[in-house]
């Protein structure tokens, strides 16, 4: 029973040291195993991967937009998947991810670049990214009974900055493998390793601490659909995280594209990329303890504040010279990193507060809608690039702004305007002994 998990009493609530033990194992299978599906999703790896085999834009920023739309895949699982099996179908999903990877390395080494290639390396890592959700369905349920209440924006400040910190180190070292002018078996070797570790995680979430729901309702997605439907807070919740990480996204993988306008490297591109997470590692153990104390409405407006300033700032590097514009895009990556940290953290502490204590894996999953606007950042970009929109400039004085420009000046006004949303978010927050909603 050690290598499936500890098991408890029916209907009863983990023990302390099971708990203890739960989030261990949570933060270190995380800080492991999540490196493939950043590569291809979130991280610069996986754009300059698509490019090097003769990729276009719009399919180097696809995979960043597909990311989000599979998430969906958890809504119809919540239901089809009998919870009491959550966490064995969580665990084979997770192994399956190396099959489509390996299809995608073996179709890069074999063909060569070219159309062909990029159309199944893209289709692998569709497939990565479906299994990939597909086990995530019931990662968060099984946190929820592992995760106590009061310690809720810790815990996950630390799990965010333990994967985040692993990831650093991980792109990091990509980075000064692939060098200045990589050959495609870099980026093979690279993504080999990144798979590996994928199917290693196991030996950590095999053992998380589950409770059983003996005599329970299975799968009672109707009363969940119910709850959600007449709970105000969750739908708006959904519908105010949809538009920030839409807006938010702008600072993520599209500036993997606009440094490649600006004529970067692949390894001053894949580093200075990475520098997001140095901000994101910063923040996170912070942001964990702020919402816990302030709530999670202080901490949306810091995020609102500081993106919407940075989306603004970022629009002016394109006139600086390159030996200027790496170190402000340094810095500004920084910041964006602690910004998407913070703001992911304080949307999965509110949720866990309006979440009910008892399990409600359809409830957790359905908020995976609200994941789906990280997907118009991205797809937006790449389908602009691919149009006549493309040559678009502006003379304003002695500056000139281009597409990219224009893209980023919207996003920060964007952010600005969506601040007026904020006093509709509940200002929930942990006390020493109590959870109070203000």
């Amino acid at each position: 029973m050690a290598a499936s998990g500890s098991v408890v009493q029916p209907n009863k609530s983990l023990s302390n040291a099971q708990r203890t033990l739960g989030m261990r194992l949570a933060i270190l299978g995380q800080a492991l195993g999540t490196h493939l599906y950043l590569f291809i999703s979130t991280s610069a790896v996986g754009p300059l991967f698509i490019l090097k085999l003769g990729g276009s834009d719009l399919q180097a920023m696809l995979p960043a937009s597909t990311a989000a739309l599979m998430a969906l895949l958890r809504i119809p699982l919540s239901v089809l998947v009998n919870s009491g099996h959550g966490k064995r179908f969580m665990v084979a999903c997770w192994n399956l991810v190396a099959l489509p990877a390996s299809l995608a390395l073996l179709t890069a080494l074999w063909l060569g670049p070219g159309p062909l290639t990029v159309k199944i390396v893209l289709i692998s890592f569709f497939l990565c990214q479906a299994l990939e959700h597909a086990g995530s369905t019931f990662w968060f349920p099984l946190l929820h009974d592992i995760v106590p209440a009061t310690r809720r924006g810790r815990f996950f400040g630390n799990l965010r900055s333990g994967w985040q910190l692993a990831y650093f180190g991980a792109s990091v070292m990509a980075g000064i493998f692939l060098g200045l002018d990589p050959a495609l078996w870099n980026f093979i070797v690279v993504f080999a390793v990144v798979g590996s570790l994928q199917i290693a995680r196991q030996f950590f979430v095999g053992r998380l601490p589950v409770r059983p729901r003996v005599g329970a309702p299975v799968n009672s997605w109707r009363d969940d659909l119910a709850y959600i439907l007449g709970n105000r807070q969750l739908l708006f919740l959904c519908g105010y995280l949809m538009l920030l990480v839409s807006l938010a996204g702008f600072m993520s993988q599209p500036l993997v594209l606009y440094m490649n306008h600006l004529g970067f490297s692949t390894r001053d591109n894949t580093l200075i990329y990475t520098s997001q997470v140095v901000g994101s590692v910063l923040v996170l153990v912070l942001a964990g303890r702020a919402i816990d104390r302030l709530g999670v409405r202080q901490v949306f407006f810091a995020v609102h504040v500081l993106l919407s300033g940075l989306a603004i700032l970022t629009a002016l590097v394109g006139s600086l010279p390159a030996a200027a514009a790496k170190p402000c895009l340094i810095v500004i990556l920084i910041g964006a990193g602690a910004g998407l940290a913070a703001a992911g953290l304080a949307g999965t502490a509110q949720l866990f507060h309006l979440t009910p204590s008892s399990e409600r894996v359809l409830i957790m999953n359905l908020m995976a809608l609200s994941a789906t606007g990280t997907a118009v950042p991205p797809l937006l970009t790449g389908l602009v690039l691919n149009s006549a929109w493309s040559a678009w400039s502006v003379n304003l004085g002695p500056l000139t702004f281009g597409i990219y420009q224009a893209l980023f000046l919207a996003a920060g006004l964007g952010l600005l305007l969506a601040m007026s949303l904020l006093p509709f978010i509940k200002n929930v927050r942990v006390l020493p002994q109590a959870t109070e909603v203000l």
